[in-house]
């Protein structure tokens, strides 16, 4: 009787041992899960547009080609890698780790001088890019003759960048990049939100056409128009396929496993006639 009692007794303690290791080991899982989901990286992000060498155009939103080189290699020499849609994409959507000293370069509007000076630049200093363009603005390249630094690039050209490696392709909407009528892609004070989808829809949708048919390009990321954001889009914009926007608000990015740390990221202006070391002490 007493050998069956200490049988039972030492069932029991394994049994109970057993559970013990099973609960332990799910609320390690459960923490190494909620420690992935909360793990926070931080992205600076630098917004450019134009590049060019007349000097009087040189200011908020225009910058020498110098100026920009210098920007370069104060990263190169500084130990900073340049990333685009995929690295983010990776870390957010398939836990991959983060790069060391992460920055994304990013320029609006699609200038052709961002052809001119900025490609060639990024080819120097084995850097990558991302360029936001404006669909419209390429469709009106097309049949142009005469062409300077003041004009945009076209698909052909959008196509090349992008299949250079160098360059990722970002949506800056298809027609809503202006002031008149609406405020870039925000939706308007006396507007249904019925017409607004609508409208917003149909223009980034007519981007991606244009992009997938003339450059063979699915583009990971939306750009507002000005950085001008309004709570009606951000659910269009995830309709549409994209999965990072772009704002202009200028703060360091904290990213976490989580698919909503890659909405309205914030970007850094890059201007003219300011330092690279006061600058980059801005940014980072």
């Amino acid at each position: 009787m007493l050998f069956f009692k200490a049988v039972l007794k030492h069932k029991t303690v394994i049994a109970i041992a057993a559970v013990s290791v099973l609960i332990i080991v799910y609320a390690i899982k459960i923490g190494v899960a909620a420690f992935e989901r909360s793990s926070k990286e931080t992205l600076s992000i630098i917004l450019y547009h134009s590049v060019n060498e007349d000097e009087d155009q040189h200011g908020e939103y225009s910058v020498s080609p110098k100026e920009l080189e210098e920007d370069l290699k104060y990263l190169k020499e500084n130990g900073y890698t340049c990333i685009t849609s995929k690295e983010l994409i990776d870390y957010v959507y398939s836990s991959a780790d983060f790069p060391q000293k992460a920055v994304m370069l990013t320029f609006d509007d699609g200038c052709l001088d961002n052809m001119t000076y900025v490609y060639p630049l990024l080819e120097k200093y084995d850097m990558k890019a991302v360029f936001s363009i404006v669909g419209e603005f390429c469709d009106r390249e097309e049949s142009k003759k005469n062409r300077d630094d003041s004009s945009y690039l076209n698909w052909a050209e959008v196509k090349k960048l992008y299949q250079s490696g160098k360059v990722d392709i970002a949506c800056h909407s298809n027609s809503l990049h202006t002031l008149n009528n609406r405020m870039g892609a925000m939706i308007n004070a006396d507007e249904s939100y019925t017409d607004y989808r609508s409208v917003f829809l149909s223009d980034t949708n007519n981007f991606l056409r244009s992009a997938k048919d003339k450059a063979q390009i699915v583009p990971s990321i939306y750009t507002y128009p000005y950085g001008l954001i309004c709570e009606e889009s951000k659910n269009l914009i995830k309709t549409c396929g994209f999965k990072i926007s772009l704002g202009c608000e200028e703060r360091v990015n904290r990213l976490s496993r989580e698919e909503s740390s890659l909405w309205c990221l914030g970007r850094f202006n890059r201007q003219s006639g300011v330092s690279t070391e006061d600058f980059m002490k801005k940014v980072f």
